[in-house]
């Protein structure tokens, strides 16, 4: 009678382990979003039934603006929330949301989806307001090959990397990915056209206003965007 071998005899140990390590890596990433997502939900929750006025700041890290609640993945936010999950507000409930350099740092696709919930959100005539890099300040000094002008503002690259930023290109290239840092790129029309697609309608470029914003960087856009 021909043995027949057992139908795991094939399989490695070692690749085996890792499936099954990959397995529980992301059972136990489930399983904290879902308590972050549930514990988000209650504080959302408290918030709409005891304030009369909301303003969110997205993507604020461990500190948020004064007056505004925090919205982050970062567990020292005020609300630690995944963006990519929607807002966890009703419709026509806040009242202003701020963000700086934030929505780079998203795929183009989920920054699309952000400003469709921040519509969502907003009250009427409720304002998005925030910044983002953009590549309208340089593209005069790329044209030149003004190496000088580019090095000297966009200027922080990583120490030891100097050499592999050494060209204009490379420069704007470092501004605008940050080493896959950033996932999206805009100029002043492509961030307009993106929250048009989103709803928006009633928008404008504003000045660095220091009374309200942080941070000052040439390379910043500001825009407001009114529901």
């Amino acid at each position: 009678m021909k043995h027949v071998k057992p139908l795991t005899s094939d399989i490695k140990p070692s690749i085996f382990l890792q499936a099954m390590h990959r397995i529980f890596l992301e059972l136990k990433q489930n399983l904290r979003n879902g308590r972050i997502r549930k514990r988000g939900l209650k504080y959302a929750d408290r918030l709409a039934r005891t304030r009369t006025e909301i303003k969110l700041d997205l993507g604020c890290g461990c500190s948020s603006r004064p007056g505004f609640v925090g919205v982050d993945l970062n567990k020292e936010a005020d609300l630690q929330w995944n963006i990519h999950w929607g807002l966890p507000f009703a419709d026509d409930s806040i009242k202003e949301i701020r963000s700086d350099h934030f929505v780079e740092h998203l795929e183009l696709t989920d920054v699309i989806g952000v400003f469709s919930e921040c519509h969502r959100v907003l009250v009427q005539s409720g304002a998005l307001d925030f910044s983002v890099p953009h590549l309208d300040p340089y593209i005069d000094a790329y044209l030149r090959r003004d190496y000088q002008f580019l090095s000297e503002k966009i200027n922080d690259i990583p120490k030891g990397q100097e050499d592999l930023y050494s060209t204009c290109f490379d420069r704007i290239s470092w501004l605008l990915y940050r080493a896959g840092e950033h996932k999206s790129l805009f100029d002043r029309d492509s961030i307009i056209a993106k929250l048009r697609l989103a709803g928006f309608s009633n928008l404008r470029i504003r000045a660095f206003d220091p009374n309200r914003d942080i941070n000052w960087r040439f390379s910043s856009i500001y825009v407001v965007a009114v529901k």
